[in-house]
């Protein structure tokens, strides 16, 4: 991210952060400025000569403004002795990778629980901006924080900010960015004291492990002590590698022993009991009001994520969403389609056949330009588009998260339970970050089902295929039994897998966000965000594929082409087994790079409607293989990422051999029925 040198250099204050103003660049003559002005300047002037030798000159351009790097970690509530994937990957970050500055986002609707992150990140050393966000939300449940008085409880700077309406966001940035460059100003962090004798035995151990000069992990003493006493493993293995372990492991377990039994509990549970006391009692000092108004909003939370009345409106909800993106591709189709088949079509072939005298070109430009951009057209705007924002939709309410919730429950029963309903979820819009998502998964065993079943989760390019086929040329009926079919498949998989499996899995715990009334324009945004590779990476792809295809059909002799061949060649699975067109062949090949490619190239085959092409039947089959046979090649280079080739090649080769005698056996029993 860029701040600008306007934003950096603003003259806005605020407590604790000095600032300053660039002295160079162009200004007005004295003699054209306002007095009350040009003192102003004058006393920037000054400030910036005083501070301008402490600051870090390399983080800030004084003519451009500053360049922000910002990592967005996990979501955490403690990080000092990390249980979870997303807790470990926090603390991995901060000891390795050391950041400049350390922005903490903190629920303003729910501080006792979000204040145990910010005192452990206090722990650290590291310069730290409090970001109070929901403040708004917090004042409708009659919550009303003092942010100065918390500021000055914690000793680092607090912004209250409402994230979704952009407020203070300019001015958390500029506090974050000069709280992590200037080196003359030190934060004096208010770090918690544990009450009851219990500060007294861990700075004595603290004083040991310094004496014995057992640092490991590029970690502050105090936070070592903590997880030794919190017997945290990867702590406690780098102590034991060191010369003097023995004598580190004596002195922690006496500690450890003596507190166990003077509070007659379990460490883990005394410390953690003590950090929630504490953040308990600056929530007292600061927070006015008992949140006892309960909003709208959340009256309606509360029947959504019921578990009798939410399943429903979530069947509804997602149905109707189905629906409106077959509407949109039939309306698309009915208007742009026939407007494109009527007046585009014959108009460019009548110019290219005109103006271009060599075939081969004229085969490239009508194959590749022409009927390329329009199986572009007509798949990626009506249905992939449709669909992204209708995802969009669905997150910025904070929906989502309450199907997360709701589809926990349901899918437990079923084998499918704890956090991997958040990657499957994810995968309907593209099962690449649904790969990456199955890192929040606590075991191996979980993320090697949740591996499995996402690849098969039908992502928006597979929804495209499918509306874009069966539900616009067939019956949106028959698209539904498609999905249907597959998710009986998800379903069956998750269940023998959860019984076969070695292993426990966990249950979900998640925060569900507040709903909210969705804003046009950062939905726009994030739909553009998604939609963009299809604009970038889909659209070259299928105007070269269209061109190849085009030049497959026509070389070495239009009666006998290579594509003639390889149609040949898969005969007997395509023609034989799936009762496919032969030419359908090069189509499920080239879908291995994308799966919209698939149904793109029937329209460029077809030169025109899918359904002058295939039958009811063939499109149904078509759809469920393609839905089901090896994911797009980005899908498995990140398979091969996260699960190295082993598992990958063993994913690719069942999905494949799946798809294919799934297609073949409907397709033999729709015949059975009498579907031409």
């Amino acid at each position: 991210m860029y701040l600008s040198r306007h934003d950096v250099y603003s003259p806005r204050w605020h407590p604790g952060i000095k600032d300053w103003e660039s002295q160079s660049g162009e200004r007005p003559p004295e003699e054209e400025m306002p007095v009350r002005r040009r003192r102003r300047r004058e006393r920037f002037g000054r400030r910036f000569q005083r501070w301008s030798k402490r600051s870090k000159i390399d983080y800030f351009d004084e003519e451009e403004g500053v360049r922000l790097d910002i990592i967005d970690l996990p979501g955490s509530y403690t990080i000092i002795s990390p249980s979870t994937e997303d807790e470990k990957v926090t603390l991995r970050y901060l000891q390795q990778d050391t950041p400049d500055v350390i922005v903490n986002v903190v629920d303003a609707t729910n501080l006792p629980r979000n204040l145990l992150l910010t005192t452990a990140l206090l722990e650290f050393n590291i310069p730290m901006v409090v970001c109070l966000n929901q403040v708004d939300l917090a004042r409708r449940m009659g919550i009303e924080i003092d942010a100065k008085k918390l500021e000055a409880l914690l000793g680092v700077p607090v912004i209250p900010t409402v994230a979704v309406h952009g407020t203070n966001l300019k001015l958390l940035l500029r506090t974050a960015a000069k709280t992590g460059a200037i080196e003359g100003v030190q934060q004096k962090p208010r770090r918690m004291l544990f009450p009851d004798g219990i500060e007294a035995k861990l700075r004595t151990l603290e004083r040991r492990l310094a004496k014995m000069q057992l640092c490991p992990m590029n970690l502050p003493l105090r936070i070592v002590a903590l997880q030794l006493l919190e017997e945290y493993a990867q702590c406690a293995q780098c102590v034991e590698s060191s010369q003097e372990s023995e004598d580190a492991v004596k002195i922690v377990s006496k500690i450890r022993k003596d507190i166990e039994q003077e509070f007659d509990g379990d460490i883990v549970s005394i410390l953690g009991e003590k950090r929630q006391q504490y953040a308990v009692y600056i929530t007292e000092q600061v927070q006015h009001g008992k949140g006892k108004r309960v909003p709208l909003t959340e009256k309606i939370s509360a029947v959504l994520t019921h578990r009798l009345a939410g399943l429903p409106i979530a069947a509804l909800i997602l149905i109707g969403s189905l629906l409106l993106i077959f509407a949109v591709g039939a309306i698309f189709e009915a208007t742009v389609g026939e407007f494109w088949e009527a007046f585009i079509n014959p108009t460019a072939d009548y110019l290219i056949t005109t103006f271009i005298p060599s075939p081969i070109v004229q085969i490239i430009l009508f194959y590749g330009l022409v009927l390329g951009i329009q199986g572009w057209l007509f798949i990626a705007v009506p249905f992939v588009a449709t669909f992204y924002i209708i995802l969009s939709v669905l997150e910025d309410t904070g929906y989502l998260a309450r199907i997360a919730f709701l589809l926990d429950a349901f899918m437990h029963r079923l084998g499918l339970h704890g956090r991997a309903i958040i990657p499957l979820l994810t995968g309907m819009g593209c099962n690449v970050p649904a790969v990456l998502g199955t890192r929040i998964l606590n075991t191996r065993r979980e993320r090697i089902i949740a591996g499995l079943l996402v690849v098969l989760v039908p992502c928006s390019a597979q929804l495209a295929v499918i509306l874009g086929t069966v539900g616009l040329y067939a019956s949106i009926f028959l698209a539904f039994i498609i999905l249907g079919i597959v998710f009986a498949i998800i379903i069956g998989l998750g269940a023998l897998l959860q019984h076969t499996l070695p292993g426990a899995s966990h249950g979900l715990v998640m925060e569900i966000p507040p709903l909210r009334a969705p804003r046009l324009r950062p939905t726009l945004k994030k739909t553009w965000l998604r939609f963009r590779e299809f604009v970038y990476i889909a659209l070259p792809l299928i105007i070269i594929g269209g061109a190849i295809l085009g030049l497959l059909l026509y070389f070495p002799t239009p009666d006998f082409s290579y594509l003639h061949i390889v149609s040949i060649l898969a005969a007997p699975l395509v023609v034989g087994w799936l009762g496919l067109p032969p030419e359908t062949a090069a189509a499920l090949i080239y879908g291995i790079l994308r799966k919209e490619l698939t149904v793109e190239l029937l329209v460029i085959l077809a030169n025109g409607p899918i359904n002058l092409f295939m039958t009811a039947r063939q499109m149904f089959v078509f759809a469920l293989v393609t839905t089901l046979y090896i994911p797009c090649i980005a899908t498995v280079a990140v398979l091969v990422r996260e699960y190295r080739w082993k598992y990958t090649l063993i994913l690719a080769f069942s999905t494949i051999t799946l798809a294919f005698l799934v297609g073949g056996i409907v397709n033999w029993m729709l015949l059975g029925l009498g579907f031409p």
